[in-house]
């Protein structure tokens, strides 16, 4: 069975992508049953040799985590409410449930997720909707309507991952909750209803799990407080990172109960949650079986569509809690900051005093009392702003005793000092593992560009969004990605390099590969940071405001290094933001071009200056009119008053005349400059191959080691053509005058023949474009075709030269037309398109 499956994926699906190399399906494969056998280490290493007292011991291991001493029961009502859920959104919550957002949620939920100990996934209830769904539907009414929830349905298998290579302690294992994906769809609909209010309900200091808030936000925020606070000298200030023990898996149930009450949650939607999280039975996958069966009393499931949102509830009465009780956050005019919050990641900022440090222990004891999260003081750290004294005293009142230089916050480190190369070096050993993994070997050119795009590039993006890359990872990156993508080996010495890595980065429509580079990736962050200052209202954006002012200010001389960065693009990007003027839109008076796309100053001087005493727009608005000091210039109020206010505008900034732009549009900007490619919609028409599409791209820009492009750098072979034996070979040669390959693009496109002469590849190009221009199918087929033939004929080429194996014209045609059906296959009228080749 499982050999039928890997010949079938093999020989067709990856022949229909155009590739016919399986070396990496079977590493894949490979790679998963290792994984699956992980947990044989914990039977190898555990001092106990028979088998079913191993798995009574890990059984009992998550028994008792699930089932911890109960949480000391303390009135809710001592935790401030904060935001409540606003009335009308009651309705929202306890709604009809519709049968549209019953099967909503059942087509939204992945075909491939993991099934529970029922055994059926999404795939199941999708396929046989017309069958089962009207019942499905009434099942789920029914669940509504009573509240109540057979404990079958929420039973849950624990996959247990390895958080390391090696492991070999049940605590050296994370664990996953495999739900039934019955109760899944009850969740996913619950959670659907809570998700609009979560933003209104939780501090904005908690950037997980919630609408348009991005965990980076808060890196750069800290980053850029800590070196505003580094770069002053003054104000004695910690920072410190706080460690939650077992934070999903260890909440109190009667606590998040209490707290949505007080929250103001509908008592129907409390109690639709409560059956939901109520006597949850587990049991432990082993070895791809289900072992034990036991309640819990205590914790979220992670895997639970529900679960991140009620653990932002339980911490938000944290956040609550920390302004109540008066702990001293960083102050900086207006400004106040206290903490972050990604999920169950805790950054505290605050006054470096014993009073305050006291005042944040005290607090999160009771936090932990009446919440179960308590706090792994081993494992969490904490750092000082410079000269600062007494350290010692200010560990042992928050007991906290690991002071270090450096925090690694949701990845990123940062420090109150300027971080160095050292700081980066987790970055560029993720990077060089990832490079020299035994899978990414495997890989053809086409799957190594894939690799870059897709794995390479998340990981180095998020790094660039939450911060500064010095000189020497940025190198350090762009040597590694050329040698992996060009030859798939980066710890080899110095090979020849026929395409630059900038040709490379440029986009496909400018003539390159379409990896972004990281010049690129910066710009369009920044432009990111640039339109949420002025768009969205979180923690980040508040402080950019009220620290900075504007982008567009001249940088003081206690910038930091990434609000330096912001500067720089805002200055190249400047024409293409936009300002609408809206009553609370945070615009600068002085410094941006709202006024008819110019400053003030551009339009009438600078001698205004001192008529506006508030540096923000909006406290010169009143609902929607201007309401301008009476000592204004007349020319001055006369440029003011010509600019509309749009109290009904959802943003302030907009980008080239787009209220939401995409990531891809300011990504696209940085190479806005270049001229666009003629043949980009050849190679890369909507129909591609990719493995043929890359080597007809390196056929254009001069990237195939070709004799006389060997020849330029003084590197001599064998001059003549490895096809026809009768002509130096370059690409032109190759494609299409000499006779050999001429006749295999005659036999594949018999309509090539009425060219007087061979045609060069663009040539072919533009001839097909003619051709078939009222009919986007064929020509697709045909580029298809051309690519396909292209790249066919590199490797014959090759293989004469290198293996000494010979093809005659005939035996290729015949092996290329075999491709290109298997392809095309299952196109559209896929006979017609076929019928001439």
């Amino acid at each position: 069975m499982k050999a039928s499956w890997i010949i079938q994926r093999a020989k067709i699906n990856w022949l229909h992508h155009g590739e016919d190399d399986p070396k990496f399906l079977y590493a894949k494969i490979r790679s998963r049953l290792g994984s699956f056998k992980s947990v044989v280490n914990l039977f190898s290493c555990n001092p106990i040799t028979d088998r079913n007292e191993v798995i009574n011991s890990i059984i009992g291991h998550f028994q008792e985590l699930f089932n911890p001493l109960p949480a000391s029961y303390r009135n809710v009502d001592v935790f401030p409410i904060g935001s409540s859920v606003p009335d009308f959104y009651t309705n929202l919550l306890t709604g009809p449930i519709l049968d549209a957002e019953i099967r909503a949620a059942v087509f939204k939920g992945s075909s491939k997720s993991s099934p529970g100990p029922d055994g059926f996934n999404y795939h199941f209830y999708k396929s046989g909707w017309h069958i089962i769904g009207p019942l499905l539907c009434k099942a789920i009414r029914f669940f509504f309507y009573k509240g109540f929830l057979p404990s079958g349905i929420k039973a849950t298998a624990l996959a247990i991952i390895p958080k390391h290579h090696n492991a070999t302690s049940i605590s050296d294992y994370r664990l996953i909750s495999l739900c039934n994906t019955l109760y899944k769809i009850i969740a996913k609909i619950i959670a659907s209803r809570m998700k609009p209010i979560m933003p209104l309900i939780v501090k904005d200091t908690q950037a997980g799990f919630v609408k348009s808030r991005i965990s980076t936000d808060s890196i750069l925020l800290a980053s850029d407080i800590l070196s505003l606070v580094n770069k002053r000298g003054v104000g004695n200030i910690f920072c410190a990172k706080i460690d939650i023990k077992k934070a999903f898996d260890s909440v109190s149930k009667e606590f998040l109960l209490a707290r949505m009450s007080q929250k103001g949650f509908p008592k129907p939607f409390i109690r639709w949650v409560k059956a939901c999280i109520s006597n949850v039975n587990f049991s432990v996958v082993i070895e791809g079986a289900l072992e034990g069966y036991f309640s819990s009393s205590a914790g979220l499931r992670q895997g639970c569509p529900i679960s991140p949102y009620l653990f932002c509830l339980v911490m938000g009465a944290f956040s609550n809690l920390l302004e109540e009780r008066g702990f001293k956050g960083f102050k900086d005019g207006d400004y106040h900051l206290s903490h972050l919050l990604y999920a169950d990641d805790v950054l505290i900022i605050g006054e470096a005093t014993v009073d305050n440090c006291k005042i944040l222990s005290s607090i999160l004891n009771e936090f932990a009392i009446a919440s179960g999260l308590h706090i792994n003081f081993d494992k969490c750290s904490v750092m000082f702003s410079k000269n600062q004294r007494n350290q010692d005293m200010l560990c042992q009142a928050l007991s906290i005793y690991n002071v270090t230089s450096k925090i690694t916050y949701l990845g990123i480190p940062i420090s109150f000092h300027k971080l160095k190369v050292i700081d980066f070096l987790p970055l560029m050993d993720k990077l060089h593992k990832k490079f020299t993994g035994w899978k990414a070997n495997l890989l053809s050119l086409a799957g190594r560009l894939q690799y870059l795009k897709f794995t390479i590039q998340n990981t180095i993006a998020y790094w660039i969004r939450g911060s500064i890359l010095p000189k020497t990872v940025i190198k350090f990156f762009r040597k590694t990605c050329s040698k992996f993508l060009f030859f798939g080996d980066i710890a080899s010495l110095s090979k020849l390099h026929m395409v630059s890595w900038e040709t490379v980065c440029k986009p496909k429509l400018k003539g390159g590969l379409g990896i972004p580079s990281l010049s690129a990736l910066t710009h369009a962050f920044n432009c990111l940071v640039i339109y949420r200052m002025y768009n969205c209202n979180s923690p980040l954006s508040a402080w950019l405001t009220a620290h900075y002012i504007s982008p567009w200010r001249p940088l003081s001389s206690n910038a930091s290094k990434f609000w330096t960065s912001v500067c720089n693009t805002a200055a190249i990007a400047k024409s293409n933001f936009k300002f609408i003027i809206t009553p609370n839109a945070p615009i600068s008076v002085h410094w941006d071009h709202w006024c008819n796309n110019s400053t003030l100053a551009d339009l009438v001087g600078g001698a205004y200056l001192d008529c506006f005493s508030y540096p923000l727009l909006k406290n010169y608005i009143s609902d929607t009119s201007w309401d301008l000091p009476n000592d204004i210039p007349m020319n001055i109020r006369t440029a003011v008053c010509s600019t509309v206010i749009q109290a009904n505008s959802p943003v302030c900034l907009i980008w080239k005349h787009c209220d939401k732009p995409k990531f891809k549009d300011f990504l696209l900007d940085c190479s806005s400059h270049l001229s666009d490619c003629s043949w980009h919609k050849f190679v890369w028409h909507k129909k591609n191959i990719l493995k043929h599409s890359v080597y007809v791209w390196l056929a254009l820009v001069g990237g195939l080691k070709t004799q006389d492009a060997l020849r330029l750098r003084t590197i001599y072979v064998q001059e003549t053509c490895s096809l026809c034996h009768s002509a130096p070979e370059n690409v032109n040669h190759l494609f299409f005058e000499c006779s050999y390959s001429f006749s295999i693009l005659n036999s594949i496109i018999p309509g090539s023949k009425n060219f007087l002469f061979r045609p060069t590849i663009l040539q072919l190009c533009q001839w097909v474009e003619t051709k078939f221009s009222s009919s986007q199918t064929f020509m697709n087929f045909n580029f298809l075709m051309i690519c396909c033939i292209l790249y066919q004929l590199w490797r014959e080429r090759n293989y004469r030269r290198f293996g000494n194996e010979f093809r005659s014209s005939s035996s290729l045609h015949y092996y290329i037309k075999k491709l290109i059906i298997e392809k095309v296959s299952r196109w559209k009228n896929s006979n017609v398109l076929l019928e001439n080749i």
